[in-house]
């Protein structure tokens, strides 16, 4: 073969193959398209299917919907968990010579759960359940925890909170509640524990009709304790009037209440000072029964109380001061006064929130009932420090420290009746450490 007729066929074969490459690409072209056209039917034959399945789901979920009672749509549950260490340090005794004891330190680890009931029965009426842990030997009002103890026996669970509340569309800012209700009124610690839900009646109103000045009063008719003889019955009596007052970046509230604790010598544990020890306030035999104690004075309480919320910088801020006097006939001037002051910065309500809060309180011993108000801090005829930080390590779980620093107020007397229910109401320190989780 020649030259030329190599060259010739060479040239032959290239063009074939060139012939067959465009032939392949315009055949992997159409296997492309072919795909493209396969994945397109499956992404609207997909489309398709999630409809029908939506569409499906949706009925069946109206169907399911219109079988379950209304009452149990309109109920929401939530609840929270607190775990938490306690540890009692430096406490005293008082002794009958007038020396002090030395107490051994005390450590308890504690848990409290609490479950919430909340359902809308019509667009003006709600009620409200709460069951939660509680001390079994003495259900006391003060507290809701449980510690570990009694060789890993069952902790017992008791009714906290069950009542009902009516907020009319024909007057906006009425609030008509009847049970066992959350304490609605204004106040701090030294008048009322934060566990204590007092039963009965209140009525609260708040006028809507100014933007920024807004007046309320609120009043309660409570049952402390019916008797079943012929003679009253032992009763609580709140009248609060105060304000919220929005003065551009501060708002102020305001307060002024009389609170009336009737009948005490027919209250079931208050007047028998085993109520917590009878939280500190003057007690004497009861000549009609002398294995009991009753009050000495009764308890006509005044109150003013005002908090003023603003931010320091861009950090929340909250000044507390509250100041009580008992002017019942006969109260000594040294135990007739308590008052409280306090600030908090900062607010938690998400993950990295914080809070810092310290307060001071000074409680004469008849200045209020002792048994209801803060059992941490040991009740009346008190005075001393507390500090409290919490830190929000998940929008649902948070870190408290708290730590306390109490002593008495005036020394006990030695020779009253109830002085072993008192002895012990000496300086203590107090740590609590809590984990609480919510739901």
């Amino acid at each position: 073969m020649s030259n030329e007729d190599m060259l010739k066929k060479l040239n032959e074969l290239s063009i074939t193959i060139q012939k067959q490459q465009r032939e392949i690409e315009i055949l992997r072209q159409e296997l492309k398209n072919q795909q493209n056209r396969i994945d397109k039917v499956q992404e609207t034959q997909h489309e398709e299917v999630k409809k029908v399945v939506k569409a499906a789901t949706e009925e069946k979920s109206k169907e399911w919907s219109a079988k379950i009672p209304k009452w149990i749509k309109n109920t929401k549950l939530s609840g929270d968990l607190r775990l938490r260490y306690e540890g009692r340090y430096n406490m005293e005794e008082k002794q009958v010579d007038g020396s002090k004891k030395d107490l051994p330190t005390r450590d308890r680890y504690r848990i409290r759960a609490r479950l919430f009931f909340d359902s809308k029965i019509t667009d003006e009426i709600g009620t409200h359940f709460m069951i939660c842990t509680n001390q079994d030997e003495h259900r006391e009002a003060t507290t809701t925890n449980q510690t570990f103890s009694d060789d890993f026996n069952d902790k017992g669970i008791y009714l906290h909170r069950a009542y009902a509340v009516y907020k009319p569309n024909w007057l906006n800012g009425l609030e008509l509640t009847a049970g066992k209700f959350k304490n609605t009124f204004l106040n701090t610690r030294n008048m009322w524990d934060p566990d204590v839900n007092p039963e009965g009646i209140y009525e609260r109103y708040q006028y809507q009709g100014w933007k920024n000045f807004k007046p309320f009063i609120h009043l309660g008719q409570m049952v402390v304790n019916e008797v079943k003889k012929e003679t009253d019955d032992a009763a609580l009596y709140i009248n609060q009037l105060g304000f919220d007052w929005n003065l551009g970046k501060v708002k102020w509230t305001l307060a002024g209440s009389y609170t009336d604790w009737a009948n005490t010598h027919n209250s079931k544990y208050l007047n028998v000072a085993e109520y917590k020890g009878g939280g500190g306030n003057t007690f004497v035999t009861d000549p009609s029964d002398p294995t009991k104690l009753k009050y000495v004075y009764d308890y006509n309480l005044w109150e003013g109380i005002t908090f003023v919320k603003f931010k320091l910088w861009d950090i929340p801020t909250t000044l507390t001061f509250d100041y009580i006097v008992n002017t019942a006939d006969h109260v000594p001037s040294d135990h007739d006064t308590a008052y409280y002051a306090g600030f908090q910065l900062g607010d938690t309500k998400k993950k990295g929130d914080w809070f810092l809060r310290y307060y001071y309180a000074r409680i004469e011993n008849d200045a209020v009932i002792g048994s209801m108000n803060d059992q941490d801090f040991y009740g009346a005829n008190r005075k001393g420090h507390k500090i409290r930080a919490r830190y929000m390590l998940y929008d649902q779980v948070h870190f408290t420290t708290s730590y306390f620093h109490t002593d008495n107020l005036n020394s006990w007397d030695t020779s009253s009746d109830d002085f072993d229910k008192q002895k012990s109401r000496e300086q203590e320190d107090r740590l609590q450490c809590d984990f609480g989780f919510t739901f």
